[in-house]
């Protein structure tokens, strides 16, 4: 089990903006002109309520045989596949830009090569991925990066393939507000297929139902279901639902309110979320901003105010990691003498004094991370 200590660390290193690269995006043209990238919405549907899932639908021909492939995948072990990045006017956020800002994420994963030519290839998409998209009318398009061709004779290539850059047509779309009765109709429906135990497909389809419905009960909601990512069905998409929630702060209540909840496992993957959430809405830990002068991120200053706060997220990390909520030891839930708090967060250990004194602060910087959850817990409680 890779230990978070590290994970966090090599955040910190290369704390350089991951999306640098697509600032202008936008505003590329196709590299090539005999492939085409068609982009459609799905069953032409352009009008959606306001958290509903936009699907769309991406297909790529050549009309040269035999010179272009294109990469057949539907996931990437970061959380997002990046192969395409989609464009929408007028500017909408990215709901897990705070997620991925710092730019540190094993990524890849299988998949195979489709030779194009005449025929469509096609692929889809949901918009929600990368856009929420408040009342309003909007035109998408988007840049693939999927497609690819054999080197020329003498053409020298690092990887054994030239990269192409692809972009398609642009199409409009209306989204709606939503009313209250859809959006409490959704929320349950999606809850209720998700505690029936149903299919892979049927698990992925509620979650990501739940996850863009981005409503203050959805919100709630995450914060109840949510305890862990590969072992949890659907816990990914449970995670990305708090991360992209334009509720942020009441996210975190929530999940601070689940330390009370005994029928909710408190695992190291909900610690770690936590305290994803409550670092990422912190603004000075925000990479510095892209310098040209200095693309690698090499010469631009740490925040000042980093070194502190990372000895702070370490000890959580650290006591997440040596609950033994992984291994099925118990519940974590430390509590002051009295049995009436969780062990403070990010929010608590912020300012000056507490963040240096993180050891006091967050209760389990002084434990070993030896022994089981139960002593885990019990030095934690001492520690308070």
């Amino acid at each position: 089990m890779l230990d978070i200590r590290a994970i966090a660390f090599v955040l910190l290193l290369l704390a350089v903006p991951s999306w640098a690269a697509e600032n202008d995006a936008c505003t590329k043209a196709s590299s090539v002109s005999d492939v085409q990238f068609s982009l459609a919405l799905k069953d032409d549907r352009a009008v959606f309520h306001e958290g509903e899932i936009i699907p769309l639908v991406l297909s790529f021909t050549s009309t040269t045989k035999n010179r272009f492939w294109a990469d057949v995948r539907n996931y990437d072990r970061s959380g997002r596949l990046d192969i395409e990045y989609y464009c929408v006017e007028p500017d909408a956020p990215d709901p897990l830009e705070s997620y991925f800002k710092y730019g540190a994420f094993m990524g890849g994963g299988l998949g195979n090569t489709r030779a194009l030519d005449a025929t469509p290839f096609t692929a889809e998409g949901e918009l929600n991925e990368w856009r929420r998209l408040e009342p309003g009318h909007y035109r998408v398009y988007a840049i693939s990066y999927r497609v690819w061709r054999v080197p020329d004779p003498k053409e020298s290539t690092p990887y054994g393939r030239v990269s192409e850059t692809i972009r398609s047509n642009a199409v409009d779309l209306e989204v709606q507000s939503a009313p209250s009765a859809w959006q409490t109709e959704q929320l349950q429906s999606a809850t209720q297929t998700l505690a029936a135990s149903p299919s892979a497909d049927d698990t992925r389809r509620a979650a990501r139902t739940l996850r863009f419905l981005n409503t203050k009960d959805s919100a709630r909601k995450h914060a109840q279901l949510f305890w862990g990512l590969n072992q949890q069905p659907g816990g990914w998409d449970l995670m990305f639902g708090l991360y992209g929630s334009p509720y942020r702060q009441l996210a975190i209540d929530s999940m601070r309110d689940e330390f009370a909840a005994p029928e909710h496992a408190i695992t190291s993957d909900f610690l770690r979320t936590l305290v994803g959430l409550e670092v990422s809405d912190d603004h000075s830990w925000d990479p510095p901003s892209f310098d040209p002068a200095h693309p690698n991120g090499q010469g631009q200053s740490a925040h000042p105010q980093r070194a502190p706060r990372g000895r702070w997220r370490r000890s959580l990390a650290r006591f997440g990691h040596s609950s033994g909520a992984d291994r099925g030891v118990g519940r974590f839930a430390a509590r002051d003498t009295a049995g009436t708090n969780p062990i403070p967060l990010a929010s608590d250990c912020r300012s000056g004094d507490a963040a240096d004194s993180a050891p006091r602060c967050c209760g389990a910087a002084t434990s070993s991370p030896h022994g089981t959850g139960h002593d885990a817990r019990r030095r934690a409680r001492a520690h308070l």
